[in-house]
């Protein structure tokens, strides 16, 4: 078994001359970091130690070694345990000593909690009947492997001061300043007024109907930030949506800019020297690109979190970083219990942040960023509305209002209006992307922030331009840019509405 009494006996005389030093360790240590199965004695100085310390209580060895025998414990080779308790307080021991011992001793209680686990998930396994489908074989062994990792995971279990350590970390930073936050995305206009929607431990949620390109925009974006930063390895689950086939196949046609129908009925050998060439220079691409599909389609909320958690840690490993992609936020079978269908998305979107935020960390930093969607209302259909009788902020957003609690961003994808296309100048792109909440923004803030005064006067709230094409996502610049625009080409607007250029006379 893994132990060492000589690290608990270290510990046990640094918290007797230096009691006031308990606070640094209090938050991790336990009597269960203590082995007991052949001793009983370090633990049940500890727990009496703890108990006054906990208190704030002065106590001595004399005290100490008092308080032990008045619970009538006897401990092996008839222990004497005031002799034992002096011979600890003789030892050398600094105050500043004393936390590392508790890590180094915390880590023997790591390694013993791994090796139960392991031994449970044997007794487990075998114990499980060979009828039982792999899938639950798997989760059975996740669960009791998680719920042992989750526990020793590093962060704060109290409530901490933010201002005792500000100096320190702001000072820092400064010393070290960085250029951006976060994983900046493709497009520029996006990082300029939002900042990086894919920051480790939040999550962004593109909200747009039906067949709008949401599944696409997120594939897209996801896939070129990656490109940006080597390669980061991203995880795209597909809730019973789309096949691996279509997948490959629209990305494909994404990043060869060759045509869907040439690419999925393998006429694009047929179509040309120029096409087989843009094929083949995108096979070039990808060659270290790393973008993992897997098929969540019917699976409970745990069961996707333990196929995140299987992946990252046999995948990406302990420490290093990853974007996962989710297509897209709807219920699951699980709805057929007693639960509303809000509740079950309002859990899982729960889940989901617990998992980059809290589950999978290192050293205390978030190592996932996450990006979904999910499908609007009946109020957010286009249709062939005008611009002006469209619904445009987050009432729009279906199923439950976690979502947009949780959401870091809430952006609203939508393709643009017959009347925009016609009043806009050529050149802005096919849709339109407007940030309805944001819990960080850009570099300009201001242009973020405040309406845009179009050339007549009129004011509207800043939007992003697309071009979606053929599966590939363009920035076309912000509403400001349009603007800008209208002006140095002299664009007025036109009694119905639209937009005629100034004649030089």
């Amino acid at each position: 078994m893994i132990y060492s009494y000589e690290c608990e006996q270290q510990l046990l005389a640094g918290l007797i001359k230096h009691p006031k030093s308990y606070a640094e360790i209090a938050i991790f240590i336990s009597d269960d970091d203590f082995f007991s199965e052949s001793s009983l004695v370090n633990k049940t100085i500890f727990c009496v130690l703890r108990q006054a310390l906990s208190t704030g209580e002065q106590i001595d060895e004399v005290i100490l070694a008092e308080r032990v025998q008045s619970l009538g414990i006897s401990f092996e080779d008839n222990l004497n345990i005031a002799d034992y308790i002096k011979a600890l307080a003789m030892r050398k021991v600094s105050s500043s000593s004393l936390l590392d011992t508790a890590k180094e001793l915390k880590k023997l209680t790591i390694k013993r909690g791994l090796c139960d686990a392991a031994s449970e998930i044997v007794s487990k396994v075998t114990s499980i009947p060979t009828t039982t489908p792999y899938d639950e074989i798997i989760e059975c062994a996740d669960q009791i492997y998680n719920e042992k990792i989750n526990l020793y995971q590093e962060g704060a279990d109290s409530p901490e001061n933010i201002f005792e350590d500000m100096e320190e970390i702001i000072e820092l930073r400064g010393n070290n300043p960085i250029k951006e936050f976060g994983f900046m995305g493709p497009h520029e206009s996006i990082n300029n007024l939002y900042g990086s929607l894919l920051r480790p431990g939040n999550i962004s949620v593109v909200v747009a109907r039906s067949g709008v390109g949401k599944t696409q925009f997120c594939m897209d974006f996801c896939t070129k930030t990656s490109s940006q930063y080597k390669n980061l390895p991203v995880l795209h689950l597909d809730n019973g949506e789309m096949s691996k086939e279509e997948i490959t196949n629209r990305q494909c046609a994404s990043m060869s800019g060759v045509p869907l129908h040439l690419i999925e009925t393998g006429q694009w050998r047929q179509a040309g020297k120029e096409v087989v060439g843009q094929v083949r220079n995108a096979f070039d691409k990808i060659k270290d690109m790393k973008f993992y599909y897997y098929n969540v389609g019917g699976m409970s909320v745990d069961n996707m979190i333990n196929v995140i958690k299987r992946f990252y840690f046999s995948k990406v490993k302990r420490g290093n970083k990853m974007i996962l992609s989710f297509d897209y936020i709807k219920t699951t079978f699980e709805k057929f219990n007693t639960k509303t269908e809000w509740q079950i998305v309002g859990e899982m979107v729960d889940k989901f942040k617990r998992l980059v935020q809290k589950d999978i960390v290192f050293e205390g930093e978030p190592m996932i960023a996450m990006m979904t969607s999910v499908q609007s209302n009946r109020t957010g259909i286009v249709g062939n509305r005008n611009s002006d009788a469209l619904i445009e902020d987050e009432s729009i957003v279906s199923l439950s209002d976690r979502i947009t609690q949780f959401a870091s961003h809430l952006l609203s994808l939508r393709p643009k209006t017959t009347d925009e296309l016609q009043s806009e100048p050529s050149g802005f792109g096919t849709h339109k992307l407007t940030c309805f909440k944001h819990r960080h923004l850009g570099p300009d803030v201001y242009r973020a922030l405040n309406p845009v005064e179009l050339p007549d006067g009129s004011k509207k709230r800043n939007f992003i331009n697309l071009e979606i094409a053929n599966f590939n996502i363009t920035d076309k610049g912000d509403l400001k840019d349009m603007a800008d625009h209208m002006v140095l080409n002299d664009v007025e607007p036109a009694d119905n509405g639209g937009f005629f250029e100034i004649p030089n006379l």
